[in-house]
């Protein structure tokens, strides 16, 4: 692949959360950016996720500090309550859908490359497909949307780049 190539990478932290909670398994998302990228050009990785009511906030606050310090630019969206004990996360998929979107409509990357398995980053990645943006789509084999991996031009298994992008223990 060409040094040249200009990559952002957009992960969908709630989709990966699950998958990883399913899994009892932690990342190291510097780690994760690394091998997706290659020795392709990184133009910036964002996170997007939401961010729960103090004082459970403090821990995320802390995670998303370290992803800052790592260069990730992290888009957060308060979580709703919709009944006394229910909250929901609202907003997120959107905020990332417009990002990928206004990024390639400004011709910023190359090759969107997507970690989720959600079916609703569909449409989107076919649009900046239409504009003639490489689209790679990065999961776990059994997170992953048939109709979302069939859109990508590539998609990598997170299956297969555990042992490089786990989580050490410290």
């Amino acid at each position: 692949m060409d040094s040249k190539e200009r990559v952002m990478v957009f992960v969908d932290s709630s989709n990966l959360f699950h998958a990883l909670k399913r899994l009892g398994l932690k990342i190291d998302y510097y780690k994760l950016v690394k091998e997706l990228v290659g020795n392709r050009t990184l133009v910036r990785p964002y996170y997007y996720g939401s961010k729960a009511p103090y004082p459970k906030s403090l821990t995320q606050d802390k995670f998303h500090r370290a992803l800052q310090h790592e260069g990730f630019e992290v888009i957060t969206k308060p979580i709703k309550t919709i009944h006394e004990n229910i909250w929901v996360e609202k907003g997120v998929d959107i905020a990332l859908a417009t990002d990928i979107l206004i990024n390639a409509f400004r011709n910023l990357f190359d090759t969107a490359i997507l970690v989720s398995g959600d079916s609703d980053f569909v449409t989107t990645l076919a649009e900046i497909k239409r504009l003639g943006k490489r689209v790679e789509v990065a999961a776990f084999d059994n997170t992953i949307d048939q109709g979302l991996k069939g859109v990508a031009d590539r998609y990598v298994s997170l299956d297969n780049l555990w042992e490089r992008i786990r989580q050490q223990k410290t």
